[in-house]
């Protein structure tokens, strides 16, 4: 039996942010090669335990998920985004239009896979007059953002990311990316180890065979 692997990253940046997750991603996920394989078996691309506290604390990662959490944790995305009193069927707005958001620091979603502001989004969809469902997920959750819709509507630190399936507060769920703030550098490396640590036991369960070399990427 081959063993699996998880294709995991570790993006962190100055502000003591990490980014941790799967590399699988994008249009075109990098190729395989000699220092990189693509996720296997692909179910284990969405391995992280996320929880939703609330609208004031927003989410927190809480470990890697346990074999038997792949399948009894529903996977939820980052692919709506939610504003009340809006009015978004009664402005026109309609699939293929471009929501751009406004971070109030640009630093808290700047990444390889979203390199710089304007951050752009297509709508996929206008179920409610109050929310859109987007094309490809926004990157991390963050309370009150600003954001606009070109010649129809806009709104100033109003609007919310909301993941597929509005989990309730205290909710968790599966996702393959989540962003963490730490307060000092120590914190935020003991979170990479420990995240190694729960993916390899993760990749020795599915396998029941000993885990070939991980390549954990970090910039």
């Amino acid at each position: 039996m081959s063993a699996s692997y998880i294709s995991m990253r570790f993006e962190k940046n100055a502000s003591l942010r990490c980014i941790t997750r799967n590399l699988d991603d994008g249009g075109v996920p990098p190729a395989p090669s000699i220092n990189y394989r693509p996720t296997s078996p692909d179910s284990l691309r969405e391995c992280l335990v996320i929880e939703y506290v609330n609208d004031t604390l927003g989410e927190r990662m809480s470990r890697v998920a346990s074999l038997a959490e792949m399948t009894s944790l529903t996977a939820r995305a980052l692919e709506s985004f939610e504003v009340y009193g809006a009015d978004f069927v009664g402005t026109g707005v309609v699939p293929g239009d471009v929501l751009q958001v406004f971070p109030v620091d640009n630093a808290l979603w700047a990444s390889e896979e979203y390199p710089a502001s304007p951050f752009l989004f297509s709508v996929l969809s206008v179920p409610t007059a109050e929310r859109l469902v987007l094309t490809s997920p926004l990157p991390s959750w963050l309370p009150l953002v600003s954001w606009q819709i070109a010649g129809k509507t806009s709104g100033s630190l109003n609007g919310y990311p909301r993941r597929a399936g509005f989990p309730a507060p205290g909710a968790t769920f599966r996702d393959s990316r989540m962003a963490a703030f730490f307060t000092n550098a120590a914190d935020l490396e003991a979170h990479v180890a420990s995240t190694k640590s729960q993916l390899d036991a993760l990749s020795a369960t599915v396998t029941s065979s000993t885990l070939s070399s991980e390549n954990y990427s970090t910039p």
